[in-house]
């Protein structure tokens, strides 16, 4: 019963795959043991699925979430150990020497 489901799903199509991709899949699939299709058809969905999830959203936001929320930690460096950093020649006058140009 599922593989009837399944083969009303499935459609033929005949597609140009790159010379680097197509090497790539027929590389990968023989270290897997398996076939060309079933591992196009694995990459196809995988690849859906990123792209999917990566689809921008009303604000901007992308659909993907790493899972992780990360942060910054504030951390005092002191005050600026010049005067002004307005002057930009004296500042790398000051740091690397005179010879900086």
């Amino acid at each position: 019963m599922a593989e009837e489901m399944l083969s009303s799903l499935c459609m033929r199509a005949t597609i140009t795959v790159e010379g680097e991709l197509a090497e790539r899949i027929e590389r990968l699939s023989q270290e897997r043991a398996t076939s060309f299709e079933d591992l196009a058809n694995a990459a196809l969905r995988e690849g859906l699925n990123y792209l999917v999830a990566e689809t921008p959203r009303a604000g901007g936001a992308s659909g993907r979430k790493s899972g992780r929320i990360s942060y910054t930690h504030p951390v005092s460096l002191g005050g600026c150990l010049l005067e002004s950093l307005d002057d930009i020649a004296g500042v790398l006058a000051t740091v690397e020497g005179e010879g900086f140009k």
